[in-house]
């Protein structure tokens, strides 16, 4: 996993970096911090990484397009596992995931891991693969078995819009971008508990910032191979940035 010396030397000579790098230091506390010091960090995050239009169609050489991959093949699993009634095993198999019956919950969330991320070779590629895993195993709810898993997949989708799913995805990429970014320099120069606290405070902030943002794409009978997919999961990303892009 890179860190946030990778971050600089490509975004070298950029003032955004150094304005978000300072914005998150200063706010690195066991305190309450302002929302609108919360705010600032998430719109200075989008500027860094080139703004919602340009990550969230996948043009940024920062982050954006692991993101996008990752997303369009959660929504490949997902819409399968919807569309067949919530079978598991046709959906894996749809996937090509097969040979799966007898594997347990964690075993078979490490197969889609995999099948979502493939090698994770950059930084977005690791923080696309992190957020998957994050997310995946939120949605397994502490399942166990296949079965399990199964019954907790289906509950989740029964209360919530695969878009919304989607959504959380996306703000477990947001804060897995920014863990890269400073997580590793701020538990040395701060101390772990006072960062810690900060990445919680910013994950609560972006969750209900998120939990606000309108839902206007229908995901069903999607071709998640085709155009459509991949225009619809570049829409939502890019909604997703534009919450918290920062116009000043």
């Amino acid at each position: 996993m890179g860190t946030s010396k990778s971050y600089s030397a490509s975004v070298k000579g950029q003032p955004q970096w150094g304005e978000l790098s300072s914005e998150v230091t200063r706010n690195c506390t066991t305190a309450k911090i302002p929302t609108d010091n919360l705010r600032n960090i998430a719109g200075k995050f989008v500027r860094v990484v080139g703004g919602s239009k340009r990550a969230g169609r996948g043009n940024s050489r920062i982050a954006g397009r692991s993101g996008i991959r990752n997303a369009k093949n959660i929504g490949r699993f997902l819409g399968s596992f919807s569309s067949n009634g919530g079978n598991l095993s046709e959906a894996l198999n749809s996937i090509g995931l097969t040979d799966l019956k007898s594997k347990s919950a964690e075993d078979i969330i490490n197969h889609l891991i995999e099948y979502c991320s493939g090698p994770a070779s950059t930084i977005d590629d690791s923080a696309a693969k992190e957020a998957t895993r994050k997310l995946l195993e939120e949605l397994a709810a502490g399942a166990e078995t296949a079965e399990d898993l199964e019954i907790s997949l289906k509950t989740t989708l029964d209360s919530e819009s695969l878009e919304e799913v989607i959504i959380k995805y996306f703000s477990h990429y947001i804060l897995e971008h920014l863990s890269i970014m400073f997580y590793e320099k701020l538990v040395e120069s701060k101390g772990k508990t006072e960062c810690s606290s900060l990445f919680k405070q910013i994950k609560d902030f972006i969750n209900s910032s998120l939990a606000e943002m309108n839902k206007t794409n229908s995901l069903d009978k999607i071709d998640w191979g085709g155009d459509d997919g991949d225009r619809l999961i570049k829409n939502i990303q890019e909604d997703v940035l534009k919450v918290f892009e920062d116009e000043n």
